[in-house]
């Protein structure tokens, strides 16, 4: 009897299920509200390279220069390879024969990267690691240069739907893991969000 019941049931609202499913077919293929803000062609593309504005030290100069040179410049790329002055400052005066620790901190775009310097020492040669003490600089041109550089130039879909979060102008976040913000395709075989990550050397979108 129940399967009778049920038999019927389904021969008398066939026609009102088929139009809902049409309906919610319809309904569906209508594309989500896309995440952040469209990225165009940057007005500078981004550089595959940057240096500091300022002359680089010689091959003869302080060690502590030498440093501080080299700090500028992975604060730059962290930012994108976006080109403005960057300047340093540490709260030694020199680098000598012996290990050493201290602080180094690099202005760029208005705000201090300071890293923790920590030297092997050595009469010929110094080696010398630094980690930064606050996180990395994020901004908002170098990231959406970067993710016009690496999808936005392979044109069609992929470049049509990418997007970025709205990044600050520049900030600093944590650096090698996801920073918070994000990028994204909405079509093609790359659609997907990534995760905007700043290393200690640079800016990656995974």
């Amino acid at each position: 009897m129940s399967s009778m019941v049920s038999s019927r049931r389904c021969l008398r609202t066939a026609a009102i299920a088929t139009l809902v499913v049409l309906t919610a077919g319809a309904c569906g293929s209508e594309p989500e509200q896309a995440k952040g803000t469209p990225v165009t062609r940057p007005t500078a593309p981004a550089l595959d390279a940057v240096a500091p504005q300022h002359p680089a030290p010689g091959e003869k100069a302080p060690v502590l220069e030498k440093i501080k040179y080299e700090l500028e410049t992975r604060v730059l790329r962290m930012g994108g390879m976006v080109p403005k002055p960057t300047s340093s400052s540490c709260d030694t005066d020199a680098v000598g024969d012996k290990p050493q620790k201290f602080t180094c901190s690099v202005k760029y775009l208005g705000i201090d990267v300071p890293f923790r310097v920590e030297t092997t020492g050595g009469f010929i040669m110094t080696q010398y690691t630094a980690t930064p003490v606050k996180g990395g600089v994020i901004t908002r041109e170098g990231v959406r240069a970067t993710a016009w550089k690496r999808y936005g130039t392979l044109g069609g879909k992929t470049r049509d739907s990418l997007r970025c979060d709205d990044i600050p102008t520049v900030r600093l976040v944590p650096v090698g893991k996801p920073s918070g913000y994000r990028c994204y395709i909405g079509e093609g075989g790359l659609a997907g969000p990534y995760d905007v990550i700043i290393g200690g050397n640079g800016l990656s979108l995974r």
